[in-house]
């Protein structure tokens, strides 16, 4: 019963972080769209000038790209070759394959994310315009990363787990000797 408890809390955890995650890609692409308009629209009709313009693009071009990476990832929908995969799917190779393809990707998102944590505490600099800290530009990595992180281990104990069930269901009983005879 706990095991299902905890299985149903991870499922609710897991749809309203994709679902924030989505609704931050829309809300940042939405602000781009309303920005790269009024831009042009100022630039026919100039009474006044968007100084900060370069700025907010910067801020939301870098959170909707890392979230939207956390999103993809956490529902396995980035871009990847599937070719050999799909060859070998269903076979311990096909699994051996997966689980050294997630093991992989885990090691590449834990560097990635000790570099942008690394990379975000390091930063001293303000924006220019608004006069804000770096490092709520920068936070959109650490973070990003650790949810892929936490999806890769999800990945990898899920494919660990689909092998040991291919492997417990293929295994043949032994053959009986038959001693009636």
């Amino acid at each position: 019963m706990e095991k299902r408890r905890l299985t149903a809390f991870f499922s609710t955890v897991d749809i309203y972080l994709y679902t924030s995650l989505r609704l931050i890609c829309i809300v940042c692409l939405a602000l781009l769209l309303a920005l790269l308009i009024g831009n042009v629209f100022v630039r026919y009709v100039p009474f006044t000038a968007f100084y900060w313009f370069d700025e907010v693009v910067e801020w939301l071009f870098a959170w909707m790209i890392f979230f939207g990476a956390a999103a993809l990832w956490s529902r396995n929908d980035h871009f990847k070759l599937e070719w050999i995969s799909k060859k070998l799917s269903g076979t311990t190779a096909g699994h051996l394959l997966a689980c050294i393809v997630e093991l992989l990707s885990l090691f590449f998102l834990l560097i990635f994310f000790y570099q942008a944590l690394r990379l975000t505490m390091l930063a001293r600099d303000w924006t220019p315009v608004f006069n804000i800290p770096r490092r709520c530009l920068y936070v959109c990595m650490p973070l990003s990363g650790a949810i892929m992180v936490c999806y890769s281990i999800r990945n990898v104990i899920r494919e660990l787990m689909l092998w040991r069930k291919e492997v417990v269901q293929t295994k043949t009983p032994l053959p009986t000797r038959n001693t009636d005879l």
